[in-house]
């Protein structure tokens, strides 16, 4: 049995926007409220009937109508977006490995890898940052 929501409830996660963990809170007001940690302006909020329908994939006007797209929990993922079967797009960890195999000359598969390393660098919000030793 869960306890209502009657006051704030704050929780910090350990996913980092640039640099900070972002702090999450559940209002008694019935919205979700995030913010980056140490920062007083910047903060993003959405009722949480808002919240259920955006997820869900239902109009927020069709309370009283049955869901039809939609049963059970809402599971949703940012590891992998999602792809059209006509989009030629491919991971760049893809591209690394078959450079690895691909049995080119040492200087060529040298610098191919270092424009890969490089573009994978460039994108630290798809591709995490390497920690520095």
């Amino acid at each position: 049995m869960a306890t209502k929501l009657e006051k704030d409830l704050t929780r910090e996660s350990t996913v980092k926007v640039d640099d900070r963990e972002i702090q999450i809170t559940i209002t008694e007001d019935q919205k979700v409220s995030m913010r980056l940690k140490g920062m007083k302006s910047g903060e993003v909020n959405i009722g949480i009937e808002e919240l259920w329908h955006q997820l869900n994939g239902t109009d927020i006007d069709s309370v009283n109508e049955p869901v039809m797209k939609h049963s059970g929990s809402v599971v949703t993922s940012t590891s992998k977006p999602k792809r059209g079967s006509s989009d030629p797009m491919m991971s760049l960890y893809d591209i690394r490995s078959h450079n690895a195999i691909s049995g080119l000359d040492m200087q060529t598969l040298v610098k191919f890898e270092s424009i890969i390393k490089s573009l994978i660098d460039s994108y630290p919000e798809k591709y995490g940052k390497y920690k520095k030793e």
